[in-house]
């Protein structure tokens, strides 16, 4: 594929370790960030310009690439997007789109950006390393053949996202069970079609309830049970995105459900923010769920999964091993539950915050790197944060905005419960800074704005009250955000580089 007169290559357009490529922006990650952060940066270069985008997958669309192949997206597909690049595709508006789907939006929106500028590609690569100095970046990548690559730029922008991997299946002691992951074994192949054993689902979060939706829908008749944890609660995907006439009268925009959350904390009481939240916007099929996940569910997914399932145990898991010669499941807390030989364990633990990333600032001290990941977290959809925050890059106010950021890693491990309240406030108080920091244009060009469901007078209403408020409600958000980062002990506030003027 050549774009702009030939100036798209790939990984063997130069830049090998004797000739170091010379490019105005380099790009780490090819999924929705790095394609968002891309587009942005169209914006501001001309078709002279050259830029690197490195991923180590075989190119874009990031983990839709490599993820189970019954994923659909979680809210309407014309909303998932880069920039502001309309989808091809001609669906009903509430379509939730499947993978392929998706990864060939993600790949156009690669190919518009790439007719803007003078793109190359480094797919199949891995950044091995890179340092900052006063006028450049340098960026050493190993490509997919072994070959060793280095790039100088002016800017960097590391756009890992939530950095997903497949799941791997879990470990078990048993050999009379099988361990799968949905990443790794098809669930409309041959060996599990004509099998008839129970499935133990291990996880309660979004790949779990698509797991268990799409074996109970295809597979009336098979034996469909849950490790689910504590469990968890989601969007309801019907009041958040109403389809139809009702998008005039029903529902909330998502600018509304937050701002009402994070007005709600007051640094103490998240417990009462989660609960009511809870209450007002979500659906869970497990009735006593505690986890919150920022994934939508309908309540036909809901009612099915709820209807279908054989067994549902409010545990954790530990490992399959064999007890008087048949395989009994270890609980974390709960007694053993002797299973039937034969039935596949299919590992649905989520792919996001496992590991402990090490701590990268959401812009560096030098002002050269921008980091779009989980450590310095300044939204809670990583689209957002590479949307925004490369506009501010551009616009030289990166290091002057005084956005707060949360260690989203730790904030987890050491306040699950409180998360939903600290990124709700996060968020707002973020969107007040970018308020007084961009120009309006950049909030009516984000196509990932889930406001943008809504009927043109219900955005206007709620930009107009947001725009009325903010400067006010302003400092509430960021005295929380304080009293919050004190309780909790982790990583948020101001990021090193950025002045933080209140």
């Amino acid at each position: 594929m050549s774009h702009n007169d030939g100036e798209h290559t790939s990984s063997d357009g130069g830049g090998h370790e004797d000739e170091p490529l010379r490019v105005d922006l380099c790009i780490v990650g090819a999924g929705v960030a790095g394609l968002n952060a891309l587009a942005v940066a169209t914006n501001y270069l001309d078709s002279t310009k050259r830029v690197a985008l490195i991923d180590r997958r075989d190119g874009p669309g990031g983990m839709w690439r490599d993820t189970y192949p019954y994923v659909r997206l979680h809210q309407p597909y014309q909303l998932f997007t880069a920039g502001d690049i309309p989808w091809e595709l001609r669906r009903e508006r509430g379509y939730l789109a499947n993978r392929q789907e998706v990864v060939d939006h993600l790949t156009h929106c690669r190919d518009v950006s790439a007719d803007r500028v003078r793109l190359h590609e480094f797919y199949g690569a891995t950044v091995e390393y890179h340092s900052e100095s006063d006028d450049l970046v340098l960026v050493q990548l190993r490509d997919a053949h072994g070959a060793v690559h280095t790039i100088e730029t002016p800017r960097l922008i590391n756009a890992y996202g939530f950095n997903v991997t497949p799941n791997q299946p879990l470990p078990v002691s048993s050999s009379q069970v099988r361990s799968v992951s949905p990443d790794f074994v098809d669930l409309v192949g041959p060996e599990f079609t004509a099998d008839g054993a129970p499935v133990w689902i291990v996880g309660s979060g979004k790949t779990a309830l698509d797991t268990a939706y799409t074996i109970i829908a295809r597979y009336p008749d098979r034996e469909v049970n849950i490790v689910a944890g504590s469990g968890t609660f989601f969007n309801n995907r019907d009041q958040l995105f109403p389809n139809g006439f009702r998008r005039w009268w029903s529902g909330k925009p998502f600018t509304v459900v937050f701002t009402g959350a994070a007005d709600m904390f007051d640094g103490w009481n998240d417990q009462d923010v989660r609960h009511d939240f809870r209450d007002q916007y979500t659906i869970s099929p497990f009735p006593h769920a505690r986890r919150y996940m920022t994934g939508n569910l309908s309540v036909v997914e809901c009612d099915a999964v709820a209807a279908g399932l054989s067994t549902t145990v409010m545990e954790y898991f530990v490992d399959v091993d064999d007890r008087d010669g048949r395989p009994c499941m270890i609980l974390r807390d709960g007694p053993d539950l002797e299973i039937e030989p034969g039935s596949w364990v299919i590992n649905c633990t989520g792919y996001l915050l496992h590991d402990a990333p090490t701590y990268q600032p959401y812009v560096t001290p030098g002002g050269r790197v921008v980091t779009v990941g989980t450590t310095s977290t300044i939204f809670q959809f990583s689209t957002y944060g590479a949307y925004f925050l490369t506009h501010l890059a551009f616009l030289d106010r990166l290091e002057s905005a005084p956005l707060y950021a949360v260690d989203l890693n730790a904030l987890v491990q050491r306040a699950p419960d409180a998360s939903l309240a600290v990124v709700c406030a996060l968020s707002l108080y973020n969107f007040a800074v970018l308020a007084e920091q961009l120009p309006m244009s950049v909030f009516t060009s984000c196509g990932v704005d889930f406001n943008r469901w809504y009927p043109k007078p219900r955005q206007f209403t709620t930009s107009a009250r947001f725009l009325a408020s903010h400067r006010r409600k302003r400092e509430h958000y960021r005295a929380v955000l304080d009293t919050a980062a004190t309780r909790f002990d982790v990583g948020l506030g101001p990021v090193v580089g950025a002045t933080a003027t209140r």
